[in-house]
């Protein structure tokens, strides 16, 4: 049985982007301690592990003091790349170094890992995550789901413009789907809020997800037709699960980290080197040569090529 650690980065898009890493190195032997942040920890609850051990957070001392406590690990899968990974005690210790040229995250991983393809990101669904996803889903045979919130305000394409795409397809192309509003935590609450009262109000059905965890969240876009949303976690992970999903593009760069999968595209406006030489990529004004034409017909090539016209 070998001890593997897993130091997840701050970001839940680069720590989903980080999990091919992890399944790449993980035996069901083995036991799994993970260092993520709170959020994060539902998504590693079901993993090929012998024994999962998920510190909480609990003051300035919690991540490392708490962490090995004595312990010595045979791996270390190091994604924060600060002083946790280099006082982590560990015989191999794997970690990102500055790639030579512009490539994807899943790349850096495997070259980090000398793997021989790619280390797509893997999410371990468990039945718990299942049904709380088909709770909220309702048995709606066509699924709309709609992931608007991010990190930071010029990440977020704007909500009426959510609200206006979903409209146009939710009475167009997917005529009866259910549009389920899907947000990570409280920091999207208010935001998933007033999108559906938004659909609600021109006689759109459309839901709030509510207090999914990221699990859960997997097993929903499990059952959706189609995912739109911006650079967060919630793309990562649909596109990790397999899903259609378009996600806007403003501010960071999506040859980097753009959600990965084999159903997954990406949108922006101006390239990101405009918006660079504008000054535009600190001042919230990134998203907004993103258009509702644009995501619409974005939408529709995704639809059109899973078979749904």
């Amino acid at each position: 049985m070998a001890h593997v650690l897993l130091l997840a980065p701050a970001d839940l898009g680069e720590t989903v982007l980080a999990t091919g890493a992890l399944a790449h190195v993980l035996a069901e032997a083995d036991e799994l301690t993970v260092l993520a942040e709170p959020a994060a920890n539902a998504l590693f609850r079901s993993a090929p592990a012998a024994r999962v051990a998920m510190p909480e957070r609990g003051g300035p001392g919690w991540s490392l003091a708490a962490l090995i406590a004595g312990k010595r690990f045979d791996t270390v899968i190091d994604a924060r790349g600060d002083l946790t990974g280099k006082l982590a005690p560990g015989a191999r210790k794997l970690r990102l170094e500055p790639a030579p040229v512009l490539r994807h995250r899943v790349e850096d991983w495997s070259a980090a890992l000398g793997a021989e393809r790619p280390l797509a990101p893997v999410l371990w669904v468990d039945d718990q995550a299942r049904s709380e996803a088909a709770l909220v889903s309702g048995g709606a045979t066509q699924l709309l789901v709609i992931a608007p919130g991010g990190s930071r305000a010029g990440k977020r394409w704007p909500q009426e413009r959510f609200a206006a795409v979903a409209r146009r397809l939710a009475t167009g192309p997917m005529n009866g789907a259910v549009v389920l509003v899907l947000g990570a935590g409280e920091r999207d609450a208010e935001l998933s809020r007033d999108i559906v009262s938004s659909l609600d109000a021109d006689g759109v059905e459309a839901r709030n997800a509510g207090a999914l965890d990221l699990l859960a969240a997997a097993a929903l876009t499990e059952r959706a037709t189609l995912v739109i949303g911006n650079d967060n976690a919630l793309t990562h992970i649909a596109a990790a699960k397999g899903a259609p999903v378009l996600t806007m593009f403003g501010p960071t760069d999506e040859r980097v980290r753009a959600p990965y999968g084999p159903r997954a595209r990406t949108l922006r406006g101006r390239a990101l080197e405009e918006l660079a030489a504008a000054g535009a990529l600190d001042d919230g004004s990134a998203m907004d040569d993103v258009s509702i034409d644009a995501v619409e017909a974005a939408a529709l090539d995704l639809l059109h090529a899973g078979g749904l016209r």
